[in-house]
């Protein structure tokens, strides 16, 4: 059996099991969003390290406790390797600090056999942190969920569009069976850029304008480093039965730390019912 062991710990989130937990449990105290009532079918967060981005991202996983659902579909962005193909892990385990979550090679395999856009690729997995940082909060919401881990490429045209047709396909309307989106919005040194440009990635999102997006992601009035994703879960919603998106974070890592100017780096948080 395959395993993907963690490679960023201690560097976006600590790897000692106590410390993890109790992060996450200060992050589940401090949510203040009520609980949304009709099933989610999917959620997007952010991917920083826990300390900029955790509070946000724990707004959308508060809201999976308790519920009824067999297998998350992750997506986030490929940051390290330059593949050309959306990278699957077709079997194993992915291992945390607060416990591991088994990869649902049934529905994995349904994605290799989609379209040959899709590769089993466990290598290209190994060193990219998008995914690796949603394992732990996943383990404490929903212990006993499987996943199917998929990395999107460094910008195909086509892609958004085939992945939107793989999931209305694959999940179509599954209520056992949640999208994942990992993605964090603006990156720069404009702490009033990051605002405007988020507020305009947010306002289209909020419209499930998946045209809208992608067309403000070419010409840069938005920004998304995981946009393809996000894209093709706008161009699946309506066959995934997806009628709103509930807005439940949005902030930046200036705002979380209490600095202006410098790097900065926008997130938010959704949950689509």
């Amino acid at each position: 059996m395959r395993i993907r062991r963690p490679a960023w710990g201690n560097q976006f989130y600590p790897t000692d099991p106590d410390k993890a937990r109790g992060m996450w449990e200060g992050f589940f105290e401090r949510c203040e969003k009520p609980r949304i009532a009709e099933p989610i079918r999917a959620i997007q967060i952010p991917h920083a390290g826990w300390t900029y981005s955790g509070q946000a991202a724990a707004e959308a996983y508060k809201q999976l406790e308790d519920r009824n659902l067999n297998t998350v579909v992750m997506i986030g962005p490929q940051h390290h390797v330059p593949v050309r193909h959306m990278q699957v892990f077709p079997e194993g385990i992915w291992e945390s600090p607060i416990g591991n979550l088994k990869v649902d090679d049934e529905l994995a395999a349904r994605f290799l056999e989609f379209n040959d856009a899709f590769e089993a690729d466990i290598p290209a997995h190994a060193a990219e942190h998008s995914l690796e940082v949603q394992i732990p909060p996943l383990v404490m919401v929903l212990p006993d969920v499987k996943i199917v881990p998929i990395l999107t490429a460094p910008y195909q045209p086509k892609h958004p569009r085939i992945l939107s047709e793989a999931l209305a396909e694959i999940v179509g309307t599954r209520l056992d069976v949640l999208v994942l989106i990992s993605t964090d919005l603006y990156h720069g040194e404009s702490y009033e850029a990051c605002r405007t440009t988020d507020s305009r990635t947010i306002e289209l999102v909020q419209a499930m304008d998946a045209k809208g997006l992608e067309s403000a992601l070419s010409n840069g009035s938005a920004a998304a480093c995981g946009g393809d994703g996000l894209a093709a879960l706008l161009y699946a919603a309506q066959k995934l039965g997806i009628k709103r998106a509930h807005l439940l974070a949005a902030c930046n890592s200036n705002d979380v730390t209490g600095q202006r100017g410098g790097y900065v780096v926008g997130y938010s948080a959704f949950a689509f019912v």
